[in-house]
């Protein structure tokens, strides 16, 4: 397994993204635990896991095409992202755990760190996501930041673990888009 680790200086601190390891269990099952951090995923009640289940079934899974990944603010775990590459199409999820650090353009610098990762490292085609429907954040920062453009509307095509009906909104970029975007600022 090749592990990742990406650091870059934002807003005075130092920002790491990193493979997740098995010491990152017990934060990682608080977090899915948590229902106000998986709610946007489904699961308002939490996933209700345990740290061995994070270890063997999220963990022990990573490859050098798929990862887990933990984001640090200064060496603390503030959040997770992960990304599976499948015929060079990168597929991400992003969370920001720590409320302290959501709205300051955090998830702006990661995205912007991991996709220079997936188009330049790992020389991937195209990233693309999908958010549900109701998390404005999570769309302004793909489409109006990342400059992701939006594919297609799934409309009350899932239900959530209290049986909601929800929609999700799917999001893509391609290299070549991304170099033009950075080639303007």
């Amino acid at each position: 397994m090749q592990s990742v680790k990406l650091s870059q200086k934002f807003l005075n601190s130092e920002l790491t993204i990193r493979t997740a390891t098995a010491g990152d269990a017990k934060i990682l099952s608080a977090w899915w635990n948590d229902g106000k951090i998986m709610e946007h995923a489904g699961f308002p009640l939490g996933v209700g896991t345990t740290e061995d289940k994070v270890k063997g079934k999220n963990i022990a899974t990573i490859s050098s095409n798929k990862q887990l990944l933990i984001v640090e603010v200064d060496n603390k775990p503030v959040g997770e992202m992960n990304y599976k590459i499948d015929n060079n199409i990168a597929n991400f999820g992003i969370k920001i755990c720590d409320v302290k650090y959501q709205g300051a353009g955090l998830g702006t610098k990661l995205l912007t760190m991991l996709f220079n990762h997936l188009f330049f490292t790992l020389n991937c085609n195209k990233i693309t996501c999908d958010t549900n429907l109701k998390n404005i954040r999570a769309q302004h920062v793909y489409k109006d930041k990342m400059h992701m453009t939006q594919t297609k509307t799934l409309v009350n095509c899932w239900t959530n673990q209290v049986g909601e009906l929800q929609s999700t909104v799917f999001f893509e970029l391609t290299k070549e888009d991304y170099l033009k975007e950075q080639n303007k600022v």
